[in-house]
C-alpha cells in the first residue's frame, strides 16, 4: 500500500506542477509583450508595414473594457528602425506606447532596472523625446539614463523619420526579444516619427484567463466588428480569389488574434508537451500495477493452505474470487487515497509557496524559446489532478487482482492443504 500511495502522491504533484509549469511559460511569452490577444489589420498580421495601421475610436476602447475577461488594454505603434549615437548603433523596434494603459497591460513599468518609466504627458518639443530602453540593447549602446540618441526610420508616407531620444530609463524584462530589441517612446512620439497621423499597429489585450484566450477573442471581434480568424477562400470564374461569401478579403479589415494563433511555436510546444506526458504518466502507472501484481500474487501464494481449508469447509470458488479482488481493489482504493491526499498536500504548498527555480540553476533564470523564468513557479490545483491518479489506480487494482484471484478460485482443497500444490 506504501507503494501505491507514493505513486499516486507522486503523479497528482506531477500534474499539479506541469499545469503550472505550462502557464508559467505561457504566461511568461505573452505578459511582457504580446498580450493574451491582439487587434490588427489583415495585412499587417500578414505582412508587418509600418503604413498599414488603423484607427479606434475611444469610445469602442470604452466598449471593449466592459467586456468581463478583458482586464486591461494597451494601443500600439510599431516601428522598425536604426538607433544610436556617434560611437555604436543597433538596428531596433521601437514601440510607440501610451505609459499608463501599457503598465496596466503588461509589468514592463514595474521592471525598470534603471531611472524611470516614460511620463504620462510627453515632453514639449523641442526637448528630445523619452525612450526606454531594453536592458540588451542598452548595453549594447553603452548608454543609460541621461544618455543622448537618434534614430532613423522609414515613416509611412515614405519619408524618412529621424528624431533626437534621451535615455529615460532601462527595463530588464526577462523576455529576450524587449530586453535586446526594444526601445519604449510616446504614442504620439512615434506617431509624429512615423506620420501616421493618429493611428495605431495594434491593440494588445489582457484577458482574465490565459486558456480561454479564445472565447475572448470572440467577445472582442463582436464588440470591433472584426474577424478572429483568416477566412476560407475560393476562386471565382476569372481566377480572383474571394472570401467564403464571395467578397474578395478586405486587408483593411481587423483581426482579433488570441495568443495560440500569434505564438503558434510556444503552442504547439505545450499541445506536445500534453500528449508526450502522458508516456510518462502511462510508465508510472506501469510501475506501479507492478507493484500492486506482486504484492497480490505474493500475498495469495503465502496464503493457499488458509484458501484451501476456506473452500474445503465450502466455500465456492466463484466467492473466492470475488474476495481476493474486493481485497486488491480495496488495498488500491486505500492506497490510492492516502497517495491522493499527499500528493494534494505537496500541491497545495507549492501552489502558495511556489517551486524556487533558482536552486536549479548558477544564474538565478533559465530562457526557453526567448521565455525567461526567474524566480517561482506555482502548482496549480486542478480536478483532474486530484481524481485522475485515483481512479486510474482503482482500475488497475482491478485489474491487478485478476489473476491471483483466479488462480485462487481453481485450488483444489486437498493437496493445497497437503502442501503439494
Amino acid at each position: 500500500m506504501g507503494g501505491i500511495a507514493l505513486s499516486v502522491a507522486f503523479m497528482v504533484w506531477i500534474l499539479g506542477f506541469m499545469e503550472g509549469w505550462m502557464g508559467a511559460m505561457v504566461q511568461g511569452a505573452t505578459a511582457v509583450e504580446t498580450g493574451q490577444v491582439q487587434v490588427h489589420t489583415r495585412a499587417f498580421a500578414e505582412n508587418p508595414r509600418v503604413y498599414r495601421s488603423f484607427s479606434i475610436g475611444r469610445e469602442t476602447l470604452e466598449d471593449l473594457s466592459e467586456i468581463p475577461e478583458v482586464v486591461a488594454y494597451s494601443p500600439r505603434v510599431k516601428l522598425n528602425g536604426l538607433i544610436g549615437h556617434e560611437e555604436k548603433s543597433q538596428v531596433g523596434r521601437i514601440l510607440g506606447v501610451d505609459p499608463a494603459l501599457e503598465a496596466e497591460t503588461t509589468p514592463v513599468a514595474e521592471a525598470v532596472q534603471e531611472g524611470r518609466w516614460l511620463q504620462q504627458t510627453p515632453p514639449i518639443y523641442p526637448a528630445p523625446r523619452e525612450v526606454v530602453l531594453g536592458v540588451g540593447m542598452a548595453n549594447q549602446l553603452r548608454v543609460g539614463p541621461g544618455d543622448e540618441l537618434v534614430v532613423f526610420l522609414e515613416s509611412a508616407d515614405g519619408s524618412m523619420g529621424n528624431d533626437l531620444l534621451q535615455v529615460v530609463g532601462v527595463v530588464r524584462t526577462a523576455n529576450t526579444a524587449v530586453d535586446r530589441m526594444t526601445a519604449y517612446m510616446h504614442m504620439e512620439d512615434a506617431q509624429y516619427l512615423a506620420a501616421l497621423g493618429g493611428e495605431i499597429h495594434e491593440l494588445a489585450i489582457k484577458t482574465d484567463n490565459l486558456l480561454e484566450a479564445q472565447a475572448t477573442a470572440g467577445l472582442i471581434a463582436q464588440v470591433l466588428g472584426a474577424e478572429t480568424s483568416e477566412a476560407p477562400t475560393v476562386t471565382d470564374e476569372v481566377g480572383e480569389e474571394v472570401g467564403s461569401e464571395g467578397r474578395t478579403p478586405n486587408e483593411d479589415a481587423l483581426l482579433v488574434q488570441p495568443w495560440q494563433e500569434i505564438l503558434p511555436s510556444i503552442y504547439q510546444m505545450l499541445t506536445i508537451s500534453r500528449s508526450s506526458n502522458w508516456i510518462t504518466y502511462l510508465l508510472i502507472y506501469l510501475v506501479a500495477a507492478i507493484g500492486l501484481l506482486n504484492t497480490q500474487r505474493m500475498s495469495a501464494l503465502e496464503r493457499r493452505r488458509e484458501f484451501g481449508v476456506l473452500m474445503a469447509i465450502g466455500m465456492r470458488p466463484r466467492r473466492m474470487f470475488r474476495m481476493i479482488l474486493t481485497e486488491s481493489f480495496v488495498l488500491g482504493t486505500l492506497g490510492g487515497l492516502m497517495g491522493t491526499a499527499l500528493g494534494l498536500a505537496v500541491v497545495w504548498y507549492h501552489a502558495t509557496a511556489g517551486l524556487d527555480l533558482a536552486m536549479f540553476t548558477d544564474k538565478g533564470e533559465f530562457t526557453v524559446m526567448g521565455v525567461a523564468f526567474t524566480g517561482k513557479i506555482y502548482a496549480i490545483l486542478t480536478p483532474l489532478a486530484a481524481l485522475q491518479p485515483i481512479l486510474v489506480m482503482m482500475f488497475v487494482a482491478f485489474l491487478a487482482g485478476l489473476w491471483p484471484a483466479l488462480q485462487s478460485s481453481k485450488l483444489d482443497p486437498a493437496p493445497t492443504i497437503a502442501g503439494r500444490q
